[in-house]
């Protein structure tokens, strides 16, 4: 199996799990900005969740190039890109399916690691979306059959700006925290 399709194959199963509702992005967030090639060395080690998420491992082990989760690696290649903005580190890994992106945050303080996601199940969230995107900028997707049941959000940030205003105004759903 290719790398890109483990990626799709671990997020896939997360989705599946937290039984939410996908949000995804044209490209790597954030716009125009560098890939790292490794982790920092400040996040790398074994971290361990901090009270129950539904959503998150047990444990998870940073090395300079992948992410362990138990089963299958995310390794950082051209489909799962890490990039830095606004203070946080931001993971893009690409949906091979519609060639969108998923992205996800850490921040990292001390001894905790602090995972966050944007959450289309969250309506108070979605609504945050809406206010700050253009509503061209944002596609909602629905389920086959059922033109209520939101499948997937696409939203379309113009720019670094955009994705800036989403994070500053509480855009972003805490997922958890880890510990070392």
């Amino acid at each position: 199996m290719k790398k890109f399709t483990l990626t799709t194959v671990v997020l896939a199963g997360v989705l599946l799990l937290a039984g939410c509702v996908e949000v995804t992005f044209p490209e790597p967030m954030p716009f125009n900005r560098r890939d790292r090639s490794f982790f920092p060395k400040n996040i790398r080690g074994v971290w361990h969740a901090k009270g129950e998420a539904d959503n998150l491992e047990d444990s998870i082990s940073i090395h300079s190039q992948y992410i362990d989760l138990g089963e299958e690696p995310l390794v950082l290649s051209d489909n799962s890109v890490l990039r830095k903005f606004n203070g946080y580190f931001v993971f893009s890994a690409s949906d091979d399916d519609n060639g969108r992106w998923h992205v996800y945050f850490a921040k990292h303080n001390n001894s905790v690691l602090s995972l966050y996601e944007f959450d289309g199940g969250n309506d108070a969230k979605v609504e945050i979306w809406e206010q700050v995107l253009e509503e061209s900028a944002i596609e909602k997707i629905t389920k086959a059959g059922n033109s209520e049941k939101l499948k997937e959000v696409r939203l379309n940030p113009a720019n670094n700006s955009d994705l800036r205003a989403l994070i500053n105004k509480g855009g972003l759903s805490h997922m958890g925290d880890y510990i070392r």
